[in-house]
């Protein structure tokens, strides 16, 4: 990419400016095309990978009912320290199971150098009469029938990063696909061990908060990014196909989610 900078000179009075060009380029001709896509969809694949956050057995198919989380932006990183982080601002509404961001994440033109990650903080959706001003809405049924649930204004940042020797953006169009697990937000036996609270209607269900759950709570929110990972989209139809989800990751979720 040109770097470019306009020198004045005084000696043609103050009308008058003359701009001279010194550049440097990766190429001639070669304009810098780094722009980076990004979707966000669910990875239904049980197995746990290496740096998974617990490798205990995931939730069976077709337990979940509601998985929506709300990010409050989108933070990338430039690879080079010395650029300028690009925020997209949010709200986003994620509904995995639904396969909808709204609205669409904008596409990135990344920094020169590309960019190494990107942090998403969780922040209330204040204006949706369905999370009526929370973050993370996760739901289901477990085996014996009891329901669970958490919904709240979970507050967390979830971060991604290319693994080692990976650049997103660096010289050419990039579409990103972040595959996130909620099957693995939380385990099998972790349910299996909560007791539900008994509701009107003979509804039995395990409210997940940080108050009657405090561990499970926890566990979930490290899970949220700590079981995501970054595959390059193949065939740029912004969906996780088989082989896509079988190829070598280029991006990792960290599990920490402290802000």
């Amino acid at each position: 990419m040109k770097r470019c900078r306009s020198v004045w000179n005084p000696g043609l009075g103050a009308v008058l400016a003359l701009l001279l060009v010194k550049c440097s380029s990766t190429g001639v001709g070669n304009p810098y095309t780094g722009s980076v896509s990004l979707a966000i969809v669910s990875d239904d694949e049980p197995s746990a990978l290496p740096g998974d956050v617990g490798s205990e057995e995931p939730l069976p198919r077709g337990s979940l009912e509601r998985a929506v989380l709300v990010l409050g932006s989108i933070r990338w990183l430039p690879c080079d320290p010395s650029q300028m982080e690009v925020v997209h601002e949010g709200p986003f509404i994620v509904d995995l199971l639904a396969g909808e961001t709204r609205p669409p994440l904008p596409e990135l033109e990344a920094p020169e150098g590309g960019v190494c990650g990107f942090d998403a903080p969780l922040r209330p959706a204040r204006d949706s009469a369905q999370l009526g001003g929370r973050s993370l809405l996760f739901s289901g049924v477990r085996a014996d029938g009891a329901e669970f649930l958490l919904f709240g204004n979970v507050r967390a940042t979830l971060r991604v990063r290319a693994v080692d020797g990976q650049v997103w953006g660096g010289d050419e169009p990039l579409s990103l696909l972040w595959a996130m697990r909620p099957r693995r937000w939380a385990a099998q036996m972790e349910l299996a061990e909560a007791a539900p609270s008994e509701w009107a209607g003979g509804r039995r269900i395990i409210v997940i908060d940080v108050n009657r759950h405090p561990v499970l709570y926890g566990l979930i929110r490290l899970r949220l990014a700590g079981t995501s990972r970054i595959f390059i989209d193949q065939d740029g139809n912004q969906a996780l196909d088989e082989a896509e989800g079988a190829s070598e990751e280029i991006g990792i979720g960290t599990p920490d989610p402290d802000e």
